[in-house]
């Protein structure tokens, strides 16, 4: 768990709704302390009592806001992985 990270999302001042920035904290509280995480989409989306479909829209747009970085992640033969987020805005 970042602390680091999970302070920031929380204090973050961007506009941003509430489940953008519910989301955003689930991410950061998971995330290593260089703010990378991986976590599962069913798993965000359960702990935000939201559809997958919901998350990953979320996650889209946290993204094009420039405050998680998305990262497809491929093993060594080339099989998707578990996609990787880095929380960045707010850390400046």
């Amino acid at each position: 768990m970042s602390t680091t990270h999970s302070g920031a999302a929380l204090d973050i001042r961007a506009d941003i709704s509430p489940t953008e920035r519910l989301l955003l904290v689930l991410l950061a509280r998971d995330a290593d302390p260089e703010g990378v995480a991986f976590p599962g989409l069913d798993q965000l989306a359960a702990a935000a009592n939201i559809s997958t479909s919901a998350a990953a829209r979320v996650l889209r747009r946290l993204s094009a806001l420039g405050l998680v970085e998305r990262t497809e992640v491929r093993t060594a033969a080339g099989a998707a992985a578990p996609t990787a987020y880095r929380v960045i805005g707010g850390l400046a």
